[in-house]
């Protein structure tokens, strides 16, 4: 196995993640427009609203968002955009900034 062959399959696999996150976010804009408005909002652009509902959170036990969302817990998740809301904007870029 040589190095380049492992790089150029990270590569490959994480091209294939980051599609499935955009398709994601795109079918929650499409079926919870508000919810995902919101997190744009709070969170500052669409990039980082992506990767939030696909990030482990430890507010939601150690699930991601979607997780919440097939679970008809919704209401948790538009909790935890309140709290992001309260939270001075400093610390929400911040944060964000540390999650990447």
């Amino acid at each position: 196995m040589k190095f380049q062959d492992v790089a150029t399959e990270l590569a490959q696999i994480n091209a294939q993640r980051d599609g499935v996150m955009e398709r994601a976010f795109s079918v929650l804009e499409e079926r919870h427009a508000t919810l995902a408005a919101m997190l744009v909002q709070s969170l500052g652009d669409r990039q980082r609203a992506v990767r939030w509902m696909c990030r482990h959170q430890n507010a939601f036990g150690g699930r991601t968002a979607y997780e919440l969302i097939s679970d008809g817990e919704e209401d948790a998740i538009w909790d935890e955009i309140a709290l992001m809301s309260e939270a001075p904007v400093a610390a929400r870029v911040h944060s964000a900034r540390m999650a990447y």
